[in-house]
Parts: C-alpha cells; structure tokens; sequence
C-alpha cells in the first residue's frame, strides 16, 4: 500500500511541475503579445494597389481596419516569438477584402512592423504572399 501512494504522490508531484512549466510559457507569450499593445497604422501594397491599414492590439482582442477599402474585423492569435506575430484574419464587414488570410507582424523597431498578408492555402495553411506595408505605432 505504500508503495501505491509513493507512487500516486510521484505522478502527482511530476504533473504539478509540468503544469508550472506550462503556465510560464504562457505567461511569457502574453507579456511578449503586451508588448506589442496599442494602435498600429500604415499602408500596404500588392500590384496595382495600395490601401492603409489599422491594427488595434489590445489583451483580449485585436482588430484590422483598412479604411481606404471600408472593410475590417478582427485577428485570432496563432503564434509569436519575440519579433513576429502571425495571426489569422476574420473580415466581419464588407465582403471587399479577402477573408481567412494570414497577418504576420515583423517587428523593425520598438515603433514599426512589417505588415504582410498570406493568402490561404490549400490545406488552409499559409500560402502565397499576396500584399505588404508598414506599420507605426501612433
């Protein structure tokens, strides 16, 4: 009997510190997102185009704008390091612009990102790069 709760105390004890692990990790992608807080404009180009940009990050949504083309929604979070953010685009307002593209955020300086847009694959993956830009913090 013994041995069984040594055992059930081991398996316990290895979780919880697993489960730690985990938590810091999320922890710092937070502060890595928290970082990046705050209102982002800019333009971005593809052939023959060009049109601005607005990127609201706050932490509990983001939100895109392109006001020239009257169209936006918002951002779903897919990865980060400490340079880039790449997050999934849901167009929620005129059908104008393409919908469930890639965003991903370079960051240049603690005041600019590279914008750029990935069309969808087929495997609903990001695929061919279809438009770029700049992006400032205001």
């Amino acid at each position: 009997m013994k041995k069984i709760l040594l055992v059930l105390f081991s398996i316990t004890l290895i979780y919880n510190c697993s489960s730690d692990s985990n938590s810091s990790d999320s922890s710092d992608e937070t502060k890595q997102l928290t970082s990046k807080l705050g209102i982002w404009e800019g333009t971005g180009t593809q052939p023959g185009l060009t049109w601005t940009i607005k990127i609201t990050l706050n932490s509990n949504e983001q939100l895109i704008e392109y006001p020239s083309l009257e169209c936006g929604g918002y951002l779903t979070l897919i990865s980060e390091t400490s340079s880039q953010l790449l997050f999934r685009e849901t167009i929620t307002y005129n059908s104008i612009c393409a919908d469930q593209g890639f965003i991903e955020l370079t960051v240049t300086s603690d005041s600019t990102m590279d914008y750029k847009y990935y069309f969808p694959n087929a495997s609903n993956e990001k695929g061919t790069l279809g438009a770029s830009g700049s992006i400032s913090k205001t």
